[in-house]
């Protein structure tokens, strides 16, 4: 038995029950060749899906958590599990590229420690989709160069497992993307994009489960932040909080009206899109006024 660490361990996530055996895990298990790679799908359910036992044998570790567990259970579960030097994660909504495990690899031959990819529509069928779409990925869509970036994408993401070592609050038990990533930045290290890195989303969504989603969002991750807060800062960001969606139609519109793709469907999906950047900051106003409550546990 090899009990060699493998050079790349791929985690694909789910908050909610599988029915079957998701397109993202197929294309990697045929993608992989003879390379060590290790394959995570994790998953909340109270149940095994059915095609459990043929991931198995085709060498997917698959690690199951309570149904209603949170995305960054979910993650955090896996992260525990993987052996990899490196760790790439992805989830059921989207499918990878047929390259984007020896992209991945490649790009982790330089030093950086942090590496996310592009993400690309394909076959969003309403306003929302593409206003879920826009709102979390647009940013990743091409034209993308390699770069350093703000924020690298939870769904195409990866990273060297000594970099886990920084933000462990982070990490264990729960993986926080966004507040991990802070805590690299703060400690010198930068995001990197790859644009070889490529995978498609996928993701549907109904109009009012989507705006609550970013309203939860919005107040878990306020919540969360204004815990390391002091008073006076708790009060500055809570007074700023009503002008955030102005913030975000001009970073919005700033990152994709360049990439001139898409052209269509941003403008009939921009109304939806600034009613999400109002819920979120509604969501933000009452996370620095109120704490998160029970939003942090809706993030799926």
């Amino acid at each position: 038995m090899n009990t060699a660490a493998p050079a790349l361990s791929v985690i694909v996530a789910s908050a909610a029950p599988l029915r079957d055996l998701p397109d993202s895990v197929r294309t990697l298990i045929q993608s992989r060749d003879s390379r060590e790679i290790e394959i995570i799908l994790a998953y909340a359910a109270n149940f095994e899906f059915p095609d459990v036992a043929s991931a198995a044998d085709s060498g997917v570790t698959c690690v199951r958590i309570d149904d209603g567990a949170t995305l960054p259970q979910v993650l955090g579960a896996a992260i525990a599990r993987s052996r990899g030097g490196i760790l790439a994660i992805t989830d059921t909504t989207c499918t990878v590229d047929r390259n984007w495990i020896s992209a991945t690899l490649a790009a982790h031959a330089a030093s950086h420690p942090v590496i996310g990819g592009a993400v690309e529509p394909e076959g969003l069928r309403t306003v929302v989709d593409w206003a879920g779409y826009f709102c979390d990925y647009g940013a990743f869509m091409f034209p993308l160069a390699p770069t350093v970036i703000r924020h690298v994408p939870g769904i195409n993401i990866s990273m060297k497992r000594w970099a886990l070592g920084m933000g462990r609050e982070f990490v264990e038990g729960e993986f926080w993307k966004a507040y991990w990533c802070q805590q690299l930045k703060t400690r010198g290290y930068d995001l990197r994009i790859e644009p070889s890195m490529l995978v498609f989303y996928r993701r549907r969504f109904s109009f009012w489960p989507f705006l609550r989603a970013r309203f939860d969002h919005g107040r878990c991750f306020a919540g969360m932040r204004s815990e390391r807060f002091t008073l006076w800062q708790r009060v500055l960001y809570l007074l700023g909080s009503p002008l955030l969606p102005i913030l975000f139609a001009v970073r919005f519109l700033k990152a994709l009206v360049p990439k001139r793709r898409h052209v269509r469907y941003l403008i009939l999906s921009f109304p939806i899109v600034l009613l999400a950047m109002i819920s979120w900051g509604l969501g933000e106003f009452c996370g620095y006024l109120l704490r998160p409550g029970t939003s942090c546990s809706r993030v799926r």
